[in-house]
This record gives structure tokens, C-alpha cells and sequence, in this order.
């Protein structure tokens, strides 16, 4: 075909009004508007609506425009935001523990005259954080068992590796996945679940375990590695443990999103294992 790269006459609007409206959102939402400043509202936040007050709804509201958009973090204290909302300083006060009993927000002391209030995600994540540190928040925040700091940050459910396999460029990349359970319920009915997946990348596996999952023929996306070590933070050892082979296409970047992809299929409790391929290394 013979293009002549002619101008071509432009299109006027259809629907005037929702494109117009959408042209304005789309740039006086846009990271081009540098006076913008969203306010993030997870939609799973609707679950929680019809048990909360509208006072405490209101509060919420507060706390997601003036949390940082990067961490979720606000410094208002109570006089402040009673002003702001014209109400008192102690119903500012109950609506925070209502919003804290069903793991909407975390507050904690700073050495400010104000605590610092945190807007709590809705919706299960994947994050990457070193060995070392994966130890330290188990072990400091005891998230081994049902307490306050669990209810917050979520309680431990399992330990995973992976060697993920690059099918084009025959490539293996071990990591290792903490899993994380967060729910929040109220009168025994569950409003809301977060599965948060805390990653590290691992040193290369030895020569003969590389070769050993190299040379598996693939028979399915995944399969089961049995003969790996127990895995230890501290001095506690995380014994059984699963360990899977993962045949991921060439195209694939393994990223947060990717690692909390493959992780919340393999940790569902409907999966059934029992016909997957194993491997012993």
C-alpha cells in the first residue's frame, strides 16, 4: 500500500460532554499536572462501609488526602483534624478505634506531639526485602503467632523458594517468598484478606543443582523440588517448606508484580499438587 502521508481532517467530538470530562480528569490527574495531588482509595474499602459510622468514613477519607502518596503516612493530630472536620477531639478519638479495629489504619508514637497515622493496604502486594530483614520483622514483630503487630502487618502463613526458568535464555533465578495472611473481620464474617509476599533474590544455585533444573524436561509450568536444606531465620528453622521449578516465557520480567502472580496461585488452598512433576537435587 502507497501511503501519501496526507493530513487528515480532525475528528470532532461524539459525546462532547464525556470526552471533555475525560480530557480534563486525564490531564488534571496526570503526572504532567505537577499541582495535582491524589488521594489513593483502595475499592476494596467498600466492604467496610456498611460497618462503619460516617463519622469514622469521614476520617478515613481525612487520613488518604493527607497520607504521602509514597508511604501512606500522615502527622495530624486530633485537635487538628477536629477542626478540620468541626467535631470533637473525642470523637476523633472513638472513630480512630474503629478504623484500627478493622485494619483500616495504624498509628504509632513518633517522639512527636502527634502520633503518625498509617492508611493500611486493601489488596495483597508483593514487595522485595533482603534475608535479613525478612528475620528481623518475623522474629521482632513475633508475626510466628496471632497478636496486635500481626493484625497489622499480617500473620506468617509459609516459606517458599523458588528457581524461576527463563525458558529462552536457560537461565535460573532463585528466590525465596515469605507469605503473609492480614484479615480483617468483625462478629466472625471476614470483610477483607491481604496476602503480602516478602521476596529475596538468592546467589546463584551450585553447578549441579543449576544443571539438574536445566536439564528437567518440562512437562507443565511447574514442578516440585524435594532434597533442598531447611531454611533458618535466627534460630528458628522454617521446617517443611515447599520449593518449586517455575518455566516462565522469555518475554517475562520478574518484578514485584511477577513474584505476587506466581505466589498467589501457588499458596491458594484449592491447588492441588499431587500431579506435578518432581525433581530431587
Amino acid at each position: 500500500m502507497i501511503n501519501l502521508e496526507l493530513k487528515q481532517k480532525e475528528s470532532p467530538f461524539k459525546n462532547t460532554e464525556k470526552e471533555l470530562l475525560s480530557a480534563f480528569y486525564s490531564s488534571g490527574t496526570g503526572k504532567s499536572n505537577k499541582e495535582f495531588r491524589f488521594a489513593k482509595i483502595d475499592s476494596n474499602f467498600a466492604n467496610f462501609l456498611p460497618y462503619l459510622n460516617d463519622g469514622a468514613i469521614k476520617l478515613y477519607f481525612y487520613y488518604a488526602a493527607a497520607a504521602r502518596n509514597d508511604t501512606g503516612e500522615s502527622w495530624h493530630g486530633a485537635d487538628r483534624i477536629s477542626q478540620k472536620l468541626d467535631v470533637t477531639a473525642r470523637s476523633i478519638g472513638n472513630w480512630n478505634r474503629q478504623l484500627e479495629d478493622l485494619g483500616l489504619i495504624f498509628r504509632i508514637n513518633n517522639g512527636k506531639k502527634s502520633k503518625s497515622t498509617f492508611v493500611l493496604p486493601l489488596t495483597g502486594f508483593a514487595v522485595k526485602m533482603s534475608i535479613q530483614k525478612m528475620g528481623q520483622i518475623l522474629t521482632e514483630l513475633d508475626l510466628y503467632h496471632a497478636n496486635e503487630k500481626s493484625k497489622v502487618f499480617g500473620r506468617f502463613q509459609s516459606i517458599t523458594k523458588l528457581y524461576i526458568k527463563n525458558q529462552a535464555a536457560d537461565t535460573i533465578t532463585g528466590m525465596l517468598c515469605v507469605h503473609l495472611n492480614r484479615t480483617s473481620s468483625i462478629d466472625g464474617k471476614e470483610l477483607n484478606s491481604v496476602d503480602t509476599y516478602i521476596y529475596d533474590v538468592l546467589p546463584k544455585p551450585d553447578e549441579d543443582t543449576a544443571n539438574k533444573l536445566s536439564d528437567h524436561e518440562e512437562k507443565g509450568k511447574v514442578a516440585i523440588i524435594e532434597g533442598e536444606e531447611k531454611i533458618t531465620f535466627g534460630k528458628k528453622a522454617l521446617e517443611p517448606f515447599r520449593c518449586f521449578l517455575i518455566h516462565v516465557p522469555s518475554t517475562s520480567r520478574i518484578d514485584e508484580t511477577a513474584v505476587y502472580e506466581i505466589m498467589s496461585q501457588l499458596t491458594k488452598d484449592t491447588v492441588d499438587f499431587s500431579d506435578l512433576d518432581q525433581i530431587t537435587i
